[in-house]
């Protein structure tokens, strides 16, 4: 549900019943892309799930190369 998206990257947040997961997976997805100075954007598409992009900065010898 649309309310869920504002705390989906918060650690141990879940909509699985007891037992069923701990909610640490997309709370650590976001750790991990932030400590590589990037992003994490979500897109609610309604009775269809959602959409995550993944935004990572170039290094510096790829923007070199073209």
């Amino acid at each position: 549900p649309e309310g869920n998206i504002q705390h989906i990257f918060e650690p141990y947040f879940t909509t699985k019943d007891v037992g069923k997961g701990t909610g640490l997976g997309l709370s650590l997805s976001n750790d991990i892309v932030k400590e590589h100075q990037g992003w994490i954007e979500v897109f609610n598409n309604k009775d269809k799930g959602c959409s995550f992009i993944i935004y990572l900065p170039c290094s510096k010898a790829e923007e070199s190369v073209s």
